[in-house]
């Protein structure tokens, strides 16, 4: 599939079906447990996207709201900017101009994709101290 045909089929929103995380030795996790998302591709190149663990805690001020308030962030994951299709069709990146994340601010986040019948599947290595973890995000449209 050429990079047009990938763009073409990227636009649209789409929900998150399952967020799940590989790790050397076969151990398979859910970080954000039962997760919850949105992405959104348009033709004219923007994006953004959110994942979310549903569930969270409120943050009541006073005594422990810097825990409380690390606890919901940790447990949210935002960002816009645009995107790039590779042009061998097989990756997408996104070059981020605002996130929750301030340290993905102006930089670019690169999935591997691929569509799995009318489903779309975007993965990302994460080196972590212990050697690399696969982040899958499976979406369908909405």
């Amino acid at each position: 599939m050429t990079a047009a045909e990938v763009r073409s089929r990227l636009i649209g929103s789409w929900r998150l079906v399952s967020y799940v995380t590989d790790e050397a030795g076969g151990r398979r996790a859910q970080p954000y447990g039962d997760a919850v998302g949105r992405l959104s591709y348009d033709d004219r190149g923007n994006m953004a996207g959110q994942v979310m663990r549903p569930g969270r805690a409120a943050v009541q001020l006073g005594p422990g709201a810097a825990q409380q308030f690390r606890t919901a962030y940790m447990g949210y994951i935002a960002y816009f900017g645009s995107y790039d299709v590779a042009a061998d069709g097989r990756s997408v990146t996104h070059h981020v101009v605002g996130a929750l994340n301030p340290e993905w601010v102006d930089g670019d986040q690169v999935r591997a994709l691929r569509f799995d019948g009318d489903r779309l599947v975007l993965s990302a290595d994460v080196r972590k101290n212990d050697g690399t973890v696969t982040h899958t995000l499976t979406w369908e449209r909405c």
